[in-house]
């Protein structure tokens, strides 16, 4: 599986391979990639050892440690320790920039593992037979006499050191346990009553923008072998994804869907356009440098598009998040005892993270309520 990166005016591809002989017959992609002059190679033969040595904790998957090894050094700080020179900065952190913004002042740990992800990777990739949101559907099937639609929390109510409800709009609803699965950055105004020390904490978390077109097509949209293209140099050109080469079950044999993400300042000029003007803007600047054999369509082309926008994407993070939220149980248990948090930034920040993070949170809050009636 390739990835393409146009890079001083021409593409280039890169493959997970990580051997001396993949290496040697990319030799001139590597040099445009940074890898090739003498400090390149240096500072690259540093952080890919150091990144092989510490794999098990650079992955997203829901038991990662990937905790253990955040500090307080930024990935900028990191890359800059190391020496890495400008040009090969900016191929690792290419990816990160499509959809993450600056990834510099974040934790050198969650970014490295971002790298190790997108980059690295050769793992397997699964999807539900009809994705994602196949996975919503059956839990809100399964819920459904408890669930309330339109109704957004405003308020946790704590009172003598225990979470006694929330309140509504029209009402306060009483529970015997609260699970709060709001993003971080929003956990403290619903809960004034947190403990200093979880409020410091929660204050390290932060997202990134992002905007997002998927467009289903009626071929492949990039080079044969191709999953992915990047355009690092330019900060309007998203990155473009198909999503068919690597999740063959997502569309129909002989088919693609483009996937055209854009993070950063890019995305939040995007967000207050209509559909129609975000997919035309996005495509025109992907079509303005499209990989040879590439079959990007039109503005009016396509089985179908859709556009996503989020103010908050990506979970970021200063250097020392992920360490600061692995405190914040213990925290809560000796404040409100009954009150737990859920989502990407209290796990691995991925959706396998938030998932886990959401089981965690469940089975400890049915497990205080079952000792309370023994």
């Amino acid at each position: 599986m390739k990835f393409g990166h146009f890079r001083n005016g021409r593409w280039v591809t890169t493959t997970p391979e990580q051997s001396m002989w993949n290496f040697v017959r990319h030799l001139r992609t590597a040099i445009i990639m940074g890898f090739g002059s003498p400090a390149g190679m240096r500072a690259g033969s540093k952080v890919m050892r150091q990144m092989h040595r510490e794999e098990d904790y650079l992955s997203f998957a829901s038991d990662s440690p990937l905790a253990e090894i955040d500090d307080d050094e930024s990935y900028g700080d990191y890359l800059e320790r190391l020496g890495v020179p400008r040009s090969l900065q900016l191929t690792l952190g290419g990816p990160l920039k499509m959809v993450l913004g600056d990834p510099e002042p974040a934790g050198q740990a969650l970014m490295r593992a971002y790298i190790g992800e997108t980059m690295l990777s050769s793992g397997t990739v699964y999807m539900p037979e009809r994705g994602i949101g196949s996975f919503n559907a059956a839990l809100a099937a399964a819920c459904s006499d408890a669930i309330r639609v339109s109704t957004p929390v405003r308020r946790v109510v704590v009172a003598d050191g225990a979470a006694t409800g929330v309140v509504t709009d029209g009402e306060t609803i009483e529970a015997d346990a609260v699970i709060c699965a709001v993003p971080g950055t929003k956990v403290p105004d619903l809960i004034p009553e947190l403990p200093a020390e979880t409020r410091r904490a929660l204050s390290t978390v932060s997202y990134s923008t992002g905007c997002r077109v998927v467009i289903g097509l009626d071929r492949p949209p990039l080079p044969a072998g191709w999953h992915g293209a990047l355009f690092p140099e330019d900060d309007d050109a998203p990155l473009l994804l198909d999503r068919s080469a690597f999740l063959p079950d997502c569309a129909p044999a002989g088919h693609g869907l483009l996937d055209l993400l854009i993070g950063r300042d890019r995305a939040r000029e995007l967000i207050p356009l209509d559909d129609e003007e975000i997919k035309r803007q996005l495509l025109g600047t992907a079509r303005r440098h499209a990989p040879l054999g590439s079959a990007l369509p039109g503005d009016d082309e396509g089985l179908f598009f859709r556009v996503y926008r989020w103010e908050e994407a990506l979970c970021m993070g200063s250097p020392g998040m992920l360490a600061a939220m692995t405190k914040i149980p213990r925290q809560l248990a000796g404040n409100i005892d009954n009150l737990f948090l859920a989502g990407d930034y209290m796990g691995i920040p991925s959706v396998n993270g938030a998932l886990s993070s959401g089981h965690k949170a469940a089975t400890q809050a049915a497990d205080l309520l079952s000792s309370r009636t023994t």
